[in-house]
């Protein structure tokens, strides 16, 4: 353990909070009993012996602090202390690997008059999340997962013993007119006890303050070491605009070809709203990447992909999105240095950016250079250890450089997937991207399952078809894959060089009809 780690590690068992306390108590006692004392005509060594008394003390209290913690149920060992050895955690990341404090911020309650307005409580929810996971000392579990908790009426310790996680923050936001109330608790997962609890009545343009704050409170209530919380300047004046962008991430999230379409539409209303709203313009720009990479691979895609994030990086170039959607549409275009150099000043931003890293390994992906890839998804991955894309890519991209490895991070996304689909046995993206990863983990025949479980729910989506083909060519499914292969050629273009680089398709890369179909998908840049 380095100086660095051991400061915070006193830090955080309240070590240096207890000597402070203990010398200045110590002293006021020493003061008292010499003037006291003599009065009370006590023998001249008692004010000696309340000062050696003290100084014997004073490595004890120093240990006890450093060994016990103070909780609801009483004192107890601390926890740090009693993790190793600790069994895999049910999202696959061992719990005594990680020695981060953990949390769960749960979707916070919409208690408007209008449900409409369950779009703002979820972009609450969201942003206190983002803020949390700028703390590197803190391991924050995923809006995706965190989402799948949403109406289930799941107790908190049932969360917290799911997500094998510390803490859950929960609350409510009601907004009346141009008024919002946010009540926020901070709840001890194990002991179901309350650590802190705060009700906040703002006006609605100081919506954005009142995230800042609840994110600083809930890092002083955890005894972390304080990191900027603050998003900085406010990301728009327009609350109208603030709405559609938040309409937007929603619709975003769910990565479907409906939903990335509404998503624009919405992105460009924020922006109409507010013609300098950058996030608006990187929320497009992404949006406009991803349905040229899946959906429309013409020209004109590929443009408002690359007008949208030029747009996002002039009007906030000291943003790590706006950077991240410049090199995401850069990478589409083939421009991989030029991408690279965007990330990269992305991550100088914001090294805790999971969009960032997850989009740059997908980049060095499509170049080719599968290990820089593999290490950008392990980076994301630590970030979001509940999520599974990541771990899933990087098992993808490690197949032929180091199988073991390869294995290891299999398997970790296979804990996640099961986990998400326990939560949401629904959930596309988990159904869609773990079906191969069931196969690679021996898992053949439930794989193959999932997969045609995702086509039945979403027979036409490019991202299920794709997923599917890459399941059934894993399988040994050669006729399946193929043909499954062929119709997601005909729903839209696929990028060469990402299947080039794909080693599910190594059972079917000789076959001539394989080679036929490659024929067909256009090389970045054409």
């Amino acid at each position: 353990m380095g100086i660095a780690q051991f400061w915070k590690e006193l830090k955080r068992r309240k070590v240096v909070r207890v000597a402070i306390g203990y010398v200045v108590v110590a002293w006021v006692l020493a003061e008292v009993s010499s003037v006291v004392f003599p009065a009370l005509l006590f023998p001249e060594w008692s004010s000696r012996l309340v000062v050696a008394m003290a100084l014997i003390g004073f490595p004890i209290a120093l240990y006890l602090a450093w060994a016990l913690e103070v909780s609801p149920a009483g004192l107890r060992r601390d926890s740090a202390d009693t993790q190793s050895p600790a069994p895999p955690s049910r999202t696959g990341v061992a719990a005594g690997a990680d020695p981060r404090r953990s949390i769960v911020v749960l979707p916070f309650a919409n208690m408007s008059d209008s449900a409409e307005n369950e779009y703002f409580s979820d972009g609450v929810t969201e942003e206190i999340l983002n803020l949390l996971a700028r703390q590197p000392d803190l391991r924050v579990v995923s809006r995706t997962t965190s989402f799948t908790f949403k109406h289930t009426g799941a107790d908190v310790r049932t969360v917290a013993g799911t997500l094998d996680i510390e803490m859950v923050l929960e609350g409510s936001v009601r907004r009346a007119g141009n008024r919002v109330r946010i009540i926020a608790q901070l709840i001890d997962g194990a002991t179901d006890a309350h650590l802190w609890s705060e009700s906040f009545d703002r006006e609605i343009e100081d919506i954005f303050a009142v995230q800042s704050e609840i994110a600083r409170c809930i890092v002083d209530a955890m005894d972390l070491q304080t990191v900027s919380s603050s998003p900085g300047e406010a990301p728009t004046g327009n609350i109208e605009a603030y709405d559609y962008y938040l309409r937007g991430r929603q619709y975003y999230h769910q990565v479907t070809d409906e939903g990335l379409k509404i998503a624009r539409q919405l992105f460009a209303k924020a922006i109409e709203a507010d013609p300098d709203f950058a996030l608006a313009y990187a929320g497009l720009a992404d949006t406009e990447s991803l349905i040229a990479q899946w959906i429309d691979r013409s020209p004109g895609q590929l443009e408002a992909a690359d007008r949208a994030s030029r747009q996002a990086l002039k009007m906030a170039p000291g943003l790590a999105e706006a950077h991240s959607s410049r090199g995401f549409a850069l990478s589409l275009k083939g421009d991989f240095r030029s991408a690279s150099q965007e990330f990269q000043h992305a991550l100088e931003l914001d090294p805790q950016n999971y969009n960032a890293l997850y989009l740059f390994g997908r980049s060095r992906f499509a170049e080719g250079r599968l290990s820089e890839a593999a290490e950008l998804w392990a980076r994301a991955h630590a970030t979001q250890p509940d999520e599974f894309q990541s771990m899933a890519l990087r098992a993808l991209a490690l197949r032929h450089i180091d199988p073991d490895e390869a294995q290891r991070a299999t398997e970790i996304s296979v804990a996640a997937i099961r986990t998400r689909l326990e939560l949401n046995p629904d959930d596309l993206r988990a159904l869609s991207l773990g079906s191969g990863q069931l196969v690679g983990a021996g898992f053949p025949t439930e794989g193959v399952a999932m997969a045609r479980r995702a086509l039945e729910l979403a027979p036409n989506d490019v991202s299920v078809l794709y997923n599917a083909t890459c399941c059934f060519a894993l399988a040994g499914l050669g006729e399946e894959a193929l043909t499954t292969l062929d119709r997601r050629l005909q729903r839209a273009a696929i990028y060469r060089e990402w299947v080039e680089n794909d080693s599910d398709f190594d059972s079917v890369r000789e076959d001539p009809r394989f080679q036929a179909l490659l024929e067909r998908m256009p090389r970045i840049g054409d």
